[in-house]
């Protein structure tokens, strides 16, 4: 697995997997790490997230 290392500058350097799909996304020096590769593996990751949230309720 890849990993983005912090620097002494406080950006993120290297490669993270998206957490949906694995696909390698180069951090190119942000601050904040990026998790997802698109907003919509982003997105889905929420929305299964509330899924599981409702269905707990019921």
């Amino acid at each position: 697995m890849a990993q983005a290392r912090l620097g002494a500058d406080g950006r993120y350097r290297g490669d993270l997997s998206c957490r949906w799909c694995d696909t390698l996304i180069d951090q190119g020096g942000r601050r904040k790490p990026r998790l997802y590769c698109r907003m919509s593996h982003r997105w889905k990751n929420y929305g299964s997230w509330v899924a599981a949230l409702v269905g707990g309720l019921f």
